[in-house]
């Protein structure tokens, strides 16, 4: 009986564990975590400017957007590569007066979302110099 009651302690040990790693951690402001095949980031610019940014990178990478929308709650991305993998930029805004957004490329390419991630942040710094 003792057995069982701590062998089901363990798994329940187990699954919250599981559960807590599962959520990226970001240390700071303007920086990105790989994780779980997506990239989560977080800007200190604001929603409207984080989308202009993806779309900026989006053509620089010469990527088609395939679908584009925007409202004060959220922005989403969506293109395509030529080899038709698809790149999804969601965004929204964090809190703070951060924007929060997360890329991820067809079924975790992390060599890719890392690139796109790139071209952001390039344009990101580049609008505001």
């Amino acid at each position: 009986m003792l057995t069982k009651k701590m062998l089901l302690v363990c798994l329940e040990l187990l699954v919250v564990v599981g559960i807590i790693s599962c959520a990226p951690t970001i240390v700071s402001t303007d920086a990105g975590v790989y994780q779980n095949g997506k990239m989560y980031a977080v800007s200190s610019k604001d929603l409207d400017s984080v989308y202009q940014a993806t779309l900026v990178a989006m053509d620089k990478l010469q990527l088609k957007v395939d679908e584009k929308m925007k409202d004060v709650f959220a922005a989403k991305v969506i293109a395509s590569s030529a080899d038709g993998k698809s790149v999804v930029v969601k965004i929204k805004p964090g809190p703070e007066k951060k924007t929060e957004f997360n890329i991820s490329v067809g079924m975790g390419d992390e060599e890719r979302v890392r690139k796109v991630y790139a071209e952001i942040d390039t344009a990101l710094n580049a609008k505001s110099k």
